[in-house]
């Protein structure tokens, strides 16, 4: 449905814009959208660090152990937002 709504909005703007201005709006989007991305991993990274961070030895080797998930996860996260992000742009220009 978000993605329904975004791609008839691009559509309406791409219909008025120049390819200049298509150019800036794609390069907006893609700003927005990793900027969101980079605060989503930014919090979930911040329990990891304070444990992996802090004094308490059980803490550290918890840390050490969900640091490998949390690399996994990252990783699956940005590919997965960047396939999304390319399959919404691919749409938007190709109509397919």
């Amino acid at each position: 449905m978000v993605f329904h709504a975004l791609s008839t909005f691009i559509a309406l703007s791409v219909q008025t814009a120049t390819s200049g201005q298509l150019t800036t709006i794609v390069n907006r989007l893609y700003e927005v959208v990793i900027s969101v991305s980079a605060v989503i991993i930014a919090i979930l990274w911040i329990p990891i660090a304070i444990s992996f961070f802090g004094s308490d030895e059980n803490r550290r080797y918890e840390a050490r152990g969900r640091l490998k998930n949390a690399l996994i996860g990252t990783f699956i996260y940005v590919i997965a937002v960047s396939g999304v992000l390319y399959a919404v742009v691919n749409f938007i220009v190709t109509g397919s």
